[in-house]
């Protein structure tokens, strides 16, 4: 809209303003006239503060047109609720301001509230008979709603409306049949504009975004060029340009793009969010970028609070650059507000599972596009719920999709684990070696088999794949420790006595064990063992040691305190020696070594070992 007609649409009093200025008159409708110029003038070349300021003079001296004028700037940086706010005032300030009326239509039809916005465009153009933007808003509108021929029929009006006005009704003519898929139809429009006003920034920027919604992104680069030649300072031109080079896939072209709207007018909304959604894209290949898009994200969710795009992105971004908790809180909000990303429920999933929640965990991942990694989260989570069949299910998902993969290979391991779960060792053992025939250097799977055959008392073949689980995970304390027990059950005979070679083996993995962990339940089970071997050997203070720390790991463990009570009873220390053994009868009135230790302490006597393993 020019400013002169622009002012005359504000209200009629300017036939007065006229009568006044021939007159030489000086009056204050005079300078809220300038003001008003200056505003519509400022908005028309993009520079949006300029515009605002002088807008605002004119609405401090009560002018509903300078309200008005604020909120076209508003409405031209997409930032709704603010032009929303503007435009309401305008119309209570001057109610037969059509301006005010056609702007409160504009920003429903922008948010694609047309039934809403249809009353208000009719209004508009009943104060203003010849109101080319709200005649185009109605026409639009009323197409938007499936009302095509009143449609058709309310833009063919302005046809008549002159060289300016005509290019813009044809271009909106052809987004008409656009959205009745005459695609033909409305390319002929749109060339029909483009020949009518070659030279129109606005026209060549409408079959820009015309190619673009097409999905021809190289012509729609081409036509906003051309219109960007025509107008370099359009802020909507370069944001439509970069959005065609980003789907043209030239993201270097776009990022500048996108630059240069967010610097031109940093209240321009979308370019913030499209600017923000291009860096954490990038994130991907260049992690450094998720930290760039932090801030025109967060600049849009505060502009935009109502968008639950921005909010899904920012959330998406805050994982990535380790803001978990805040990541979540966005996402939430985006989830709040209707966003139904797949992307942002798989992150969702993933934070859930980190904090150990599995239901929500799983709820997220279902509605998301977990990757076969993701998945495997799943299946330990089922496995932790007890759901062992659906975890059985998509292990094998993963290995169907790709068994030779690192994903198939985990998912082996983690089915012969969840076999060994379920005490089927031959069906760990199967699944085990289909694990060691992709990677012969996986301890786990070896490790597995070991106890898998330890279980089924197939000693050899456990004590072959626990060694070579050992020397292999040669700082995993677990693969020496069941060893090292292997062992010593294999080195105690039926008499009582120890095959010596065998009690070596056991001595060395079981110290072994404990010099890579001394703190687990297994370590406490490997001192007590460790004390016991030197029970035998009469060396009481060696025992006494490896036993206290055994009972420090586990102070219930009734095996190594017997043992203790023993080792005092045999050093001399008659005292220790009675308490332990107390301490046993009062976790097991009925234990016979401890009553029998007890009795030959009030005998005088000392003890005698009795061997034992796990």
């Amino acid at each position: 809209m020019t400013s002169r007609s622009g002012i005359r649409r504000c209200t009629s009093w300017l036939a007065l303003l006229g009568l006044l200025c021939c007159a030489g008159a000086a009056t204050p409708d005079m300078a809220r006239a300038d003001d008003l110029k200056d505003g519509q003038k400022a908005l028309q070349e993009g520079r949006f503060e300029d515009a605002i300021r002088a807008f605002e003079k004119a609405a401090s001296q009560g002018y509903g047109a300078g309200r008005a004028g604020v909120g076209q700037v508003w409405l031209r940086r997409r930032q709704y609720e603010k032009a929303l706010e503007q435009f309401q005032l305008a119309q209570k300030m001057d109610p037969l301001l059509a301006m005010g009326f056609f702007g409160h239509a504009e920003v429903l039809r922008q948010q694609e509230k047309c039934t809403e916005a249809i009353p208000l465009f009719q209004k508009a153009t009943e104060l203003d008979r010849k109101f080319p933007e709200a005649q185009l808003g109605l026409g639009e509108c009323l197409v938007a709603t499936r009302q095509f021929d009143p449609g058709v029929a309310a833009l063919s009006v302005g046809l008549k409306w002159g060289a300016k006005w005509r290019p813009r009704f044809l271009t909106a003519l052809g987004r008409a049949e656009e959205s009745r898929d005459s695609l033909r139809a409305a390319g002929i429009y749109f060339t029909r504009a483009r020949e009518e006003a070659a030279s129109d920034a606005r026209v060549r920027r409408e079959l820009g975004d015309f190619y673009f919604r097409r999905g021809t992104w190289a012509l729609s680069i081409l036509e906003h060029q051309a219109a960007m030649a025509l107008d370099s300072t359009d802020v909507e031109t370069h944001f439509s340009l970069g959005q065609a080079l980003y789907y043209d896939q030239r993201y270097n072209d776009a990022l500048d793009e996108f630059l240069w709207v967010t610097r031109r007018d940093p209240e321009f909304a979308p370019g913030h969010l499209a600017l923000g959604n291009l860096l954490y894209l990038s994130g991907a290949a260049d992690v450094k970028r998720y930290a760039e898009a932090r801030a025109p994200l967060e600049t849009y969710t505060k502009m935009r609070p109502d968008d639950p795009k921005g909010w899904s992105l920012l959330g998406r971004t805050d994982y990535y650059v380790g803001r978990k908790d805040e990541a979540l809180t966005a996402m939430q909000k985006a989830e709040g507000l209707g966003d139904k990303s797949k992307e942002m429920y798989t992150v969702m999933g993933r934070i859930y599972a980190e904090r150990k929640d599995w239901p929500n965990a799983i709820r997220n991942f279902g509605l998301g596009e977990p990757t076969p990694r993701d998945l495997l989260l799943v299946g330990q989570m089922h496995v932790f719920q007890g759901n062992l069949e659906r975890a059985d299910s998509l292990y094998r998902s993963i290995i169907e999709r790709d068994s030779t993969t690192g994903d198939a290979r985990f998912a082996m391991n983690e089915l012969g684990k969840l076999r060994f779960r379920q005490k089927d060792y031959a069906g760990c053992i199967s699944w085990m070696q289909r694990r060691i025939a992709l990677d012969p250097n996986s301890g786990e799977a070896y490790y597995y088999i070991g106890l898998s055959h330890k279980e089924m008392k197939l000693y050899a073949p456990a004590v072959a794949a626990l060694r070579q689980a050992a020397s292999i995970d040669t700082a995993k304390a677990d693969r020496h420790f069941w060893l090292g027990i292997l062992y010593a059950q294999m080195a105690a005979r039926p008499d009582g006595t120890m095959q010596k070679d065998t009690l070596r083996l056991a001595k060395e993995t079981l110290v072994r064990s404990v010099e890579l962990d001394s703190t687990s339940k297994n370590a406490g089970v490997a001192h007590r063992q460790l004390g016991f071997y030197r029970l035998l050997e009469r060396d009481w203070d060696g025992a006494i040691l490896k036993l206290e720390r055994a009972v420090a790991i586990s102070d219930q463990d009734i095996q190594a305190l017997v043992w203790l009570a023993q080792a005092y009873q045999n050093s001399g220390n008659r005292s220790k020696a009675t308490e332990y053994y107390k301490r046993v009868i009062a976790l097991d009135p009925k234990q016979t070594d401890a009553l029998k230790g007890l009795e030959i302490l009030n005998r005088g006597g000392a003890a005698s070992p009795k061997g034992g393993t796990q």
